[in-house]
Protein backbone atom coordinates (compact mmCIF):
# COMPACT_ATOMS: atom_id res chain seq x y z
CA UNK A 1 0.00 0.00 0.00
CA UNK A 2 1.14 3.63 -1.02
CA UNK A 3 2.42 5.49 1.92
CA UNK A 4 0.43 8.50 3.41
CA UNK A 5 1.92 12.20 1.46
CA UNK A 6 1.64 13.61 4.85
CA UNK A 7 3.44 10.46 6.46
CA UNK A 8 6.29 10.88 3.51
CA UNK A 9 7.12 14.27 4.25
CA UNK A 10 7.14 14.29 7.94
CA UNK A 11 9.62 11.09 7.45
CA UNK A 12 11.36 13.84 5.08
CA UNK A 13 11.30 16.19 7.75
CA UNK A 14 11.78 14.26 10.77
CA UNK A 15 14.66 12.80 9.45
CA UNK A 16 16.57 16.66 8.46
CA UNK A 17 15.20 18.14 11.96
CA UNK A 18 16.83 14.99 13.92
CA UNK A 19 12.91 14.37 15.40
CA UNK A 20 12.37 10.53 16.04
CA UNK A 21 9.00 9.80 14.23
CA UNK A 22 6.99 6.22 15.07
CA UNK A 23 3.66 5.43 13.97
CA UNK A 24 1.05 3.98 16.21
CA UNK A 25 -2.53 2.88 16.18
CA UNK A 26 -2.61 1.40 13.04
CA UNK A 27 -0.63 4.50 11.08
CA UNK A 28 -3.80 7.01 12.24
CA UNK A 29 -1.21 8.55 14.63
CA UNK A 30 2.59 10.09 13.95
CA UNK A 31 4.51 10.38 17.75
CA UNK A 32 7.42 12.56 17.15
CA UNK A 33 10.50 12.83 19.82
CA UNK A 34 13.12 15.44 20.08
CA UNK A 35 14.62 17.30 23.31
CA UNK A 36 12.54 15.27 25.69
CA UNK A 37 9.45 16.84 23.98
CA UNK A 38 6.50 14.77 22.45
CA UNK A 39 4.26 15.61 19.99
CA UNK A 40 1.50 14.02 18.10
CA UNK A 41 -0.35 14.46 14.73
CA UNK A 42 -3.66 12.03 14.68
CA UNK A 43 -4.25 12.07 10.84
CA UNK A 44 -3.90 15.05 9.53
CA UNK A 45 -4.43 17.16 13.03
CA UNK A 46 -1.57 18.42 14.70
CA UNK A 47 -1.32 19.32 18.30
CA UNK A 48 -0.74 22.62 18.35
CA UNK A 49 -4.62 24.21 18.54
CA UNK A 50 -6.45 24.21 22.03
CA UNK A 51 -8.97 21.52 22.18
CA UNK A 52 -11.71 23.60 22.56
CA UNK A 53 -10.85 25.13 19.12
CA UNK A 54 -10.40 21.85 17.32
CA UNK A 55 -14.04 21.27 18.30
CA UNK A 56 -15.52 24.42 17.36
CA UNK A 57 -14.10 24.01 13.70
CA UNK A 58 -14.81 20.17 13.66
CA UNK A 59 -19.12 21.44 13.66
CA UNK A 60 -19.85 23.88 11.19
CA UNK A 61 -23.07 25.65 12.98
CA UNK A 62 -20.81 26.40 16.28
CA UNK A 63 -17.73 28.11 13.22
CA UNK A 64 -20.44 30.05 12.13
CA UNK A 65 -21.61 31.37 15.56
CA UNK A 66 -18.21 32.28 17.31
CA UNK A 67 -17.34 34.32 13.80
CA UNK A 68 -20.86 36.08 13.82
CA UNK A 69 -20.20 36.89 17.29
CA UNK A 70 -16.49 38.63 16.44
CA UNK A 71 -18.08 40.10 13.06
CA UNK A 72 -16.22 38.15 10.96
CA UNK A 73 -17.82 37.22 7.62
CA UNK A 74 -19.46 33.74 7.27
CA UNK A 75 -21.54 31.94 4.96
CA UNK A 76 -24.83 31.49 7.13
CA UNK A 77 -25.69 28.39 8.86
CA UNK A 78 -28.66 27.44 10.73
CA UNK A 79 -28.68 23.80 13.25
CA UNK A 80 -31.61 21.25 13.09
CA UNK A 81 -31.52 19.13 15.60
CA UNK A 82 -32.48 15.66 15.50
CA UNK A 83 -36.34 15.74 17.81
CA UNK A 84 -35.71 12.23 18.53
CA UNK A 85 -31.83 12.45 19.79
CA UNK A 86 -31.60 16.45 20.44
CA UNK A 87 -35.49 17.02 21.88
CA UNK A 88 -34.47 19.73 24.39
CA UNK A 89 -33.04 21.67 21.55
CA UNK A 90 -36.31 21.92 19.29
CA UNK A 91 -38.95 23.94 19.78
CA UNK A 92 -42.80 22.54 20.22
CA UNK A 93 -43.28 24.14 16.34
CA UNK A 94 -40.60 21.76 15.38
CA UNK A 95 -38.25 22.42 12.28
CA UNK A 96 -40.24 21.99 8.99
CA UNK A 97 -41.39 25.29 9.13
CA UNK A 98 -38.68 27.29 9.47
CA UNK A 99 -36.96 24.94 7.06
CA UNK A 100 -40.39 25.76 4.80
CA UNK A 101 -39.77 29.49 5.10
CA UNK A 102 -36.01 29.46 4.31
CA UNK A 103 -36.45 27.13 1.60
CA UNK A 104 -38.85 29.62 0.18
CA UNK A 105 -37.09 33.11 0.61
CA UNK A 106 -34.00 31.28 -0.91
CA UNK A 107 -35.23 28.79 -3.81
CA UNK A 108 -32.26 26.44 -3.20
CA UNK A 109 -30.81 25.72 0.18
CA UNK A 110 -27.65 23.41 1.18
CA UNK A 111 -28.31 20.50 3.89
CA UNK A 112 -25.26 19.14 4.96
CA UNK A 113 -23.57 17.16 8.04
CA UNK A 114 -22.34 19.56 10.73
CA UNK A 115 -18.78 17.26 10.75
CA UNK A 116 -18.20 16.45 7.52
CA UNK A 117 -14.98 17.02 5.01
CA UNK A 118 -14.54 16.86 1.31
CA UNK A 119 -18.27 17.56 0.07
CA UNK A 120 -19.44 14.48 1.61
CA UNK A 121 -22.89 14.09 2.96
CA UNK A 122 -23.74 17.36 1.65
CA UNK A 123 -27.02 17.79 -0.87
CA UNK A 124 -28.31 20.95 -3.23
CA UNK A 125 -32.50 21.42 -2.67
CA UNK A 126 -34.68 23.05 -4.53
CA UNK A 127 -37.66 21.20 -3.43
CA UNK A 128 -39.49 20.77 -0.10
CA UNK A 129 -38.86 17.03 -1.21
CA UNK A 130 -35.43 16.86 -2.00
CA UNK A 131 -34.41 18.73 1.17
CA UNK A 132 -36.54 16.20 3.41
CA UNK A 133 -35.02 13.45 1.56
CA UNK A 134 -31.16 15.32 2.45
CA UNK A 135 -32.54 15.62 6.12
CA UNK A 136 -33.75 12.12 6.40
CA UNK A 137 -30.31 10.93 5.17
CA UNK A 138 -28.26 12.80 7.38
CA UNK A 139 -30.50 12.02 10.53
CA UNK A 140 -29.39 8.55 10.57
CA UNK A 141 -26.59 9.04 12.12
CA UNK A 142 -26.61 12.33 13.09
CA UNK A 143 -27.92 14.56 16.54
CA UNK A 144 -27.45 17.79 14.19
CA UNK A 145 -26.91 19.07 11.04
CA UNK A 146 -26.48 22.38 9.41
CA UNK A 147 -29.19 23.97 6.96
CA UNK A 148 -27.49 27.06 4.55
CA UNK A 149 -28.28 29.45 1.52
CA UNK A 150 -27.29 28.61 -1.59
CA UNK A 151 -24.30 30.86 -2.41
CA UNK A 152 -23.54 31.38 -5.90
CA UNK A 153 -19.72 30.99 -5.78
CA UNK A 154 -17.74 32.53 -8.25
CA UNK A 155 -14.27 30.75 -6.64
CA UNK A 156 -13.76 29.11 -3.51
CA UNK A 157 -10.32 29.92 -1.65
CA UNK A 158 -8.07 27.51 0.14
CA UNK A 159 -5.70 29.10 2.64
CA UNK A 160 -3.38 28.01 4.87
CA UNK A 161 -3.30 29.80 8.37
CA UNK A 162 0.01 29.06 10.55
CA UNK A 163 0.96 30.43 13.65
CA UNK A 164 -1.24 34.04 12.67
CA UNK A 165 -0.26 34.24 9.01
CA UNK A 166 -1.38 32.80 5.77
CA UNK A 167 1.12 30.93 3.77
CA UNK A 168 -0.36 30.15 1.04
CA UNK A 169 -4.25 30.38 -1.08
CA UNK A 170 -5.44 28.96 -3.86
CA UNK A 171 -8.54 29.10 -5.69
CA UNK A 172 -10.55 25.65 -6.67
CA UNK A 173 -12.27 25.69 -9.84
CA UNK A 174 -15.17 23.47 -10.47
CA UNK A 175 -14.52 20.47 -12.43
CA UNK A 176 -16.40 20.75 -16.04
CA UNK A 177 -15.88 19.44 -19.35
CA UNK A 178 -16.41 21.35 -22.97
CA UNK A 179 -18.60 19.68 -25.40
CA UNK A 180 -17.52 18.91 -28.77
CA UNK A 181 -21.20 18.32 -30.01
CA UNK A 182 -20.47 14.30 -30.52
CA UNK A 183 -18.71 12.55 -27.72
CA UNK A 184 -20.79 11.68 -24.49
CA UNK A 185 -20.63 12.98 -21.19
CA UNK A 186 -19.62 9.77 -20.26
CA UNK A 187 -16.92 9.77 -22.64
CA UNK A 188 -15.87 13.27 -21.87
CA UNK A 189 -15.62 13.12 -18.24
CA UNK A 190 -13.66 9.68 -18.54
CA UNK A 191 -11.17 12.70 -19.87
CA UNK A 192 -10.36 14.41 -16.79
CA UNK A 193 -9.10 11.78 -15.15
CA UNK A 194 -11.08 12.71 -11.52
CA UNK A 195 -9.61 11.59 -8.61
CA UNK A 196 -10.15 8.05 -7.51
CA UNK A 197 -12.56 9.40 -4.33
CA UNK A 198 -15.54 8.77 -2.73
CA UNK A 199 -16.64 12.21 -3.59
CA UNK A 200 -15.38 12.67 -7.31
CA UNK A 201 -17.23 8.80 -7.30
CA UNK A 202 -20.40 10.45 -5.58
CA UNK A 203 -20.86 13.55 -8.40
CA UNK A 204 -20.56 11.10 -11.01
CA UNK A 205 -22.99 8.95 -9.96
CA UNK A 206 -25.81 11.78 -10.47
CA UNK A 207 -24.85 12.57 -14.32
CA UNK A 208 -26.59 11.40 -16.97
CA UNK A 209 -23.76 10.02 -18.81
CA UNK A 210 -25.05 9.30 -21.99
CA UNK A 211 -26.00 13.20 -22.47
CA UNK A 212 -23.89 14.79 -25.82
CA UNK A 213 -22.85 18.27 -25.05
CA UNK A 214 -23.08 20.89 -27.98
CA UNK A 215 -20.09 22.16 -29.45
CA UNK A 216 -18.35 24.85 -26.94
CA UNK A 217 -21.24 24.15 -24.29
CA UNK A 218 -19.66 24.08 -20.40
CA UNK A 219 -21.11 21.31 -18.31
CA UNK A 220 -19.57 21.28 -15.08
CA UNK A 221 -19.91 17.96 -13.51
CA UNK A 222 -20.48 19.10 -9.40
CA UNK A 223 -21.97 22.59 -7.47
CA UNK A 224 -19.50 21.48 -5.22
CA UNK A 225 -14.97 22.61 -5.08
CA UNK A 226 -13.55 20.10 -3.67
CA UNK A 227 -10.52 19.04 -4.75
CA UNK A 228 -11.30 15.28 -4.04
CA UNK A 229 -14.24 15.81 -6.41
CA UNK A 230 -12.44 16.82 -9.33
CA UNK A 231 -12.28 20.46 -8.67
CA UNK A 232 -8.67 22.18 -10.63
CA UNK A 233 -6.45 24.28 -7.92
CA UNK A 234 -4.93 27.43 -9.05
CA UNK A 235 -2.59 29.85 -6.34
CA UNK A 236 -3.67 33.07 -5.75
CA UNK A 237 -1.02 35.92 -6.87
CA UNK A 238 0.22 37.27 -3.80
CA UNK A 239 0.77 40.60 -5.14
CA UNK A 240 -3.30 41.13 -6.07
CA UNK A 241 -5.77 43.08 -4.39
CA UNK A 242 -7.96 39.96 -4.07
CA UNK A 243 -5.27 37.43 -2.19
CA UNK A 244 -5.23 40.61 0.36
CA UNK A 245 -9.05 40.73 1.09
CA UNK A 246 -8.73 36.99 1.57
CA UNK A 247 -6.17 36.85 3.71
CA UNK A 248 -7.17 39.43 5.93
CA UNK A 249 -10.28 37.94 6.75
CA UNK A 250 -8.85 34.36 6.93
CA UNK A 251 -6.23 35.83 9.42
CA UNK A 252 -9.00 37.36 11.20
CA UNK A 253 -11.00 33.88 11.40
CA UNK A 254 -8.34 32.31 12.30
CA UNK A 255 -7.64 34.72 15.25
CA UNK A 256 -11.67 34.77 16.43
CA UNK A 257 -11.17 31.04 17.08
CA UNK A 258 -7.84 30.89 18.56
CA UNK A 259 -6.52 28.21 16.04
CA UNK A 260 -2.87 28.30 15.31
CA UNK A 261 -2.33 25.83 12.15
CA UNK A 262 -5.46 25.09 9.98
CA UNK A 263 -6.59 25.48 6.20
CA UNK A 264 -10.06 28.25 6.05
CA UNK A 265 -11.93 28.15 3.44
CA UNK A 266 -13.13 31.54 2.05
CA UNK A 267 -16.19 31.90 -1.04
CA UNK A 268 -16.07 34.56 -3.82
CA UNK A 269 -19.39 35.31 -4.31
CA UNK A 270 -20.50 36.69 -7.84
CA UNK A 271 -21.75 39.35 -6.16
CA UNK A 272 -18.37 40.27 -5.22
CA UNK A 273 -18.27 39.69 -1.58
CA UNK A 274 -16.02 37.24 0.76
CA UNK A 275 -16.72 34.74 3.02
CA UNK A 276 -15.59 32.69 5.71
CA UNK A 277 -17.07 29.35 4.72
CA UNK A 278 -15.63 26.94 7.30
CA UNK A 279 -12.44 26.27 9.01
CA UNK A 280 -10.54 22.65 9.12
CA UNK A 281 -8.10 21.89 12.18
CA UNK A 282 -6.60 18.51 9.40
CA UNK A 283 -4.46 20.15 7.44
CA UNK A 284 -4.43 18.21 4.20
CA UNK A 285 -2.21 18.64 1.05
CA UNK A 286 -2.34 14.67 -0.33
CA UNK A 287 -4.80 15.98 -4.06
CA UNK A 288 -2.83 19.42 -3.99
CA UNK A 289 0.44 17.97 -4.14
CA UNK A 290 -0.71 15.91 -7.50
CA UNK A 291 -2.40 18.47 -9.06
CA UNK A 292 0.10 21.39 -8.69
CA UNK A 293 3.68 21.85 -9.91
CA UNK A 294 6.10 22.13 -7.06
CA UNK A 295 2.85 21.25 -5.05
CA UNK A 296 5.42 18.84 -2.58
CA UNK A 297 7.56 21.57 -1.74
CA UNK A 298 5.20 23.71 -1.40
CA UNK A 299 3.69 21.20 1.13
CA UNK A 300 6.55 20.49 2.83
CA UNK A 301 7.75 24.14 3.52
CA UNK A 302 4.12 24.60 4.94
CA UNK A 303 4.09 21.31 7.66
CA UNK A 304 8.02 22.27 7.59
CA UNK A 305 7.11 25.36 9.97
CA UNK A 306 4.00 23.55 11.36
CA UNK A 307 6.68 21.19 12.95
CA UNK A 308 9.32 24.27 14.01
CA UNK A 309 5.95 26.03 15.89
CA UNK A 310 5.42 22.43 17.50
CA UNK A 311 8.22 22.02 19.23
CA UNK A 312 9.22 26.11 20.14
Amino acid sequence: MQERVLHVLMRELCDEKGIEMIKLSKEKVLQLTKDGKVRHIEGNRFDCNPEASGRIVSNKYETFEVLESQNVPSALHFPFYSPTLNPSNVDDEGNWPWITALLEKEGTIVVKSNTGSEGKDVYLCSTQKETEIAVHKLLRKRRSISICPYYDIQTEYRTFFLNGKIYLIYGKTKPYVIGDGFSTLGELVQELNLPDKKASRDNVKVLDLSYVPSVGEKFFISWKHNLSGGATPTILDKESDLYKKVEELAIKAGHAINMNFATIDIIHTTDDKLYVLEINSGVCVAVFVEKIEGGYEIAKNIYSDALDFLFQ
